[in-house]
């Protein structure tokens, strides 16, 4: 027989091989074969629109695994596929088992919600604000603490650092919190950093001990991990960036994000809930901690709007999980991303006793889209198994009617908004459209031309489903935002910003430097990595915003006015108030640094020139990285450098290295050199410059 060589047939078989990599599903699957095939064809579709390089599912119910299969590539340069065993970072899903380890204190009574964090964790304290007394238990699992939100320096590392709990906490002694706490929740990583705190304060035991005795290796999740070591190359799912394989970078927020877990394994926090606490004869948490975990948060607390995706329970994200809610069920769900690397998703019908965990790596591949999957898998297993008539119909893209706008809206909402991501600014045209501009360097287009509707909310022509909404709550102008989701059956609103007014101009300290670039010296060499010289920080006004700065978010000064403390805590902003962070001036070595969060920063205008020839840098005690500046065009030679870049005057880099290097470089413009090295590491250069 002749063999017909065809492209197209051969590409097609080796995409089906690379796709459909892995399979187990359990007597139970054959029930669910259209199920199997509506995830199948969801994986496929999301693999296409996000370029994830593999996924990874289980779907369960009370008794187990109903069906297990991973999808692509696992490592595409070593043409490993991804198989069921496949580790993936769980990222922020990992605040499941910090909840799991309270509420096992909670039942062992050694820890009450009611009770304040510091009871248990002497040491944690906030010298400049004492509310942090106030902060429960609690608190810390339903983002209501007030604590400013995410500390990154040390999340993320190029060597493992188990610190990094005790480091945040450390790092409180310069912030305030956000708003008191209990008043509403923001969602917030540094409360969940808290409960590793909370767990060794408590036991005795480092937090990720603690997990591994009382709940991974009860429920058999014997591959599942912490970053503590390297992963073996065999054991994970690389992320790429486009074609480029990324790093192996350690995460250290164990509690708040840092488990490396298959769906498989993770699906057996499921099977968990469903059975009301018990893994098969285990019985890890009681029925009464697993009810208390699936209360509404939210109700009671300042609220405006409700924001489905966020109906925080204990650890979930939402125990009214939208797209399941749209069809009439409840659902509990919690969402991880690592933004470019990795996102997951979980979700529990416990009523119908159905699990699912959606898990991918790469590129533009997220929470949002494993949630689709689970979606698309959870209502279509519904569908089969008689308990929904039919999988949801999208919404109806009709535009509603135009309304008047009322000149008192205009007067009352026109103006600036901020949100814990930055600035905005509202303006109503000639004609009544609303239109909100977003700052960058300038105001740039956002949401344009948009027309209020007999809803009340203003749309535009052609996308009737994402909105927005003017609202007065608390004595506070809001814009809402509403926003259509999963498979298009359904939409959700939060609230987006907050209207600010001006105040009197920013101090003439503060004015004097603007002008300023801010170069950090304790961060992590991953930070410096993955920033690429985008690590310099700047400090600039607000266009036509008075007794404002803008950083990575908007910034005042404090009232009263300081010439050393920056306010970033003036939001009351339930959903976008996150990750606020004050900025301060400190003195070190008779010279103006700048600190925001626990992030210090020292001014470019101080740096001294390197020398030509020989010379020594020598890291301080503190370990704080060395910046220097060179001459526009010279050649360098480093030594005992842990690691070390050159940046030209843009702050681009030009060449970096560890260990001992050189490098030349050339053009017009200063250049800069970044060392860092452990304390005390003398560093050898020698500079020879034309």
């Amino acid at each position: 027989m002749k063999f017909i060589f065809r492209p197209a047939a051969l590409f097609s078989l080796l995409f089906l091989f690379l796709i459909f990599s892995g399979c187990s599903s359990s007597d139970s699957g054959a029930r669910y074969s259209a199920t199997i095939a509506e995830g199948r064809a969801a994986v496929q579709e999301v693999m296409a629109e996000t370029g994830a390089t593999s996924i990874s599912v289980a779907l369960v119910d009370g008794n187990g695994v109903i069906w297990s299969e991973a999808f692509g590539a696992a490592d595409r340069d070593a043409g490993r596929n991804a198989t069921p065993a496949t580790l993936y970072a769980a990222c922020s899903v990992s605040k499941m088992l910090a909840t799991i380890s309270v509420m096992i204190l909670v039942d062992r009574g050694n820890v009450s919600l009611e009770e304040p964090v510091s009871t248990y964790i002497p040491a944690f304290s906030m010298p400049l604000d004492a509310r942090y007394r106030d902060i429960t238990v609690r608190m810390l699992l339903n983002h209501a603490s007030g604590l400013p939100g995410n500390d990154s320096r040390g999340a993320v590392t190029v060597n493992p650092f188990p610190g990094y709990a005790e480091q945040m906490m450390n790092g409180l002694q310069y912030q305030r919190l956000k708003h008191n706490p209990g008043l509403f929740s923001a969602y917030n990583n540094d409360g969940f950093t808290m409960v590793a705190n909370l767990v060794k304060a408590v036991t005795g035991q480092n937090y990720q001990d603690f997990v591994r005795g009382n709940i991974l290796t009860p429920l058999g999740m014997n591959s599942s991990r912490y970053h503590l070591a390297p992963l073996p190359d065999s054991s994970y799912a690389r992320a790429y960036s486009g074609d480029t394989r990324l790093a192996q970078y350690y995460l250290n927020v164990y509690s708040s994000g840092g488990l490396f877990t298959t769906p498989e394994e993770l699906s057996r926090l499921a099977v968990l809930f469903i059975n009301n606490g018990a893994y098969g004869s285990s019985r890890i948490l009681s029925a009464r901690s697993v009810a208390a975990m699936a209360q509404d948060q939210r109700l009671g607390s300042f609220n405006p709007v409700s924001f489905d995706e966020n109906r925080f329970g204990l650890g979930w994200d939402t125990v009214a999980q939208p797209g399941l809610s749209a069809a009439g069920f409840t659902a509990w769900q919690k969402t991880g991303d690592m933004s470019g690397f990795y996102g997951a998703n979980i979700a529990v019908l416990p009523n119908e006793r159905l699990g699912v965990v959606v898990m991918g790596a790469s590129n533009q591949f997220a929470s949002k889209h494993a949630v689709k999957i689970s979606e698309r898998i959870l209502l279509r297993a519904l569908v089969e198994s008689g308990r929904l008539a039919a999988m949801p119909a999208q919404l109806a893209a009709t535009s509603l009617p135009v309304q008047t706008v009322m000149a008192e809206e205009k007067t009352t909402y026109a103006g600036f908004y901020a949100a814990g991501s930055g600035a905005y600014r509202l303006n109503f045209g000639a004609d009544d459209t609303l239109s909100v501009y977003e700052y960058h360097s300038d105001w740039t287009p956002k949401y344009v031309n948009f027309k209020l509707r007999s809803d009340g909310w203003y749309a535009a022509d052609d996308d009737p489903f994402t909105g927005l909404r003017l609202l007065t709550r608390g004595g506070y102008q809001y814009l809402a935002l509403r926003l259509k989701r999963g498979m298009g059956h359904y939409t959700v609103a939060l609230l987006f910003a907050q209207r600010f007014d001006n105040r009197a101009a920013i101090s003439a300290a503060w004015q004097a430097r603007l002008d300023e670039a801010w170069l950090p010296v304790n961060a992590d060499p991953w930070y410096y990595l993955m920033m690429k010289g985008n690590s310099v920080f700047g400090l600039r006004e607000v266009t036509g915003v008075t007794g404002y700065l803008f950083g990575n978010k908007v910034l005042r000064d404090m009232t009263p006015p300081s010439d050393n403390r920056l306010d970033a805590m003036f939001l009351t902003l339930p959903d976008s108030a996150t990750d606020l962070l004050e900025a301060g001036i400190e003195s070190h070595n008779s010279e103006n640094w700048l600190r925001v969060g626990s992030y210090l920063y020292r001014p470019l205008s101080g740096l001294p020139l390197l020398s030509s020839g020989a010379s020594t840098v020598t890291i301080g005690a503190d370990g704080l990285a060395e910046w220097r500046s060179l001459p526009s065009s010279g050649s360098l030679s480093v030594n005992q450098a842990a690691y070390w870049f050159i940046y030209d005057d843009e702050f681009n880099e030009l060449a970096s290295g560890t260990g001992s290097g050189t490098a030349s470089f050339s053009g017009t413009g200063s250049k800069y050199l970044l060392l860092y090295g452990s304390a005390g590491t003398a560093i050898t250069l020698n500079l020879t410059t034309p």
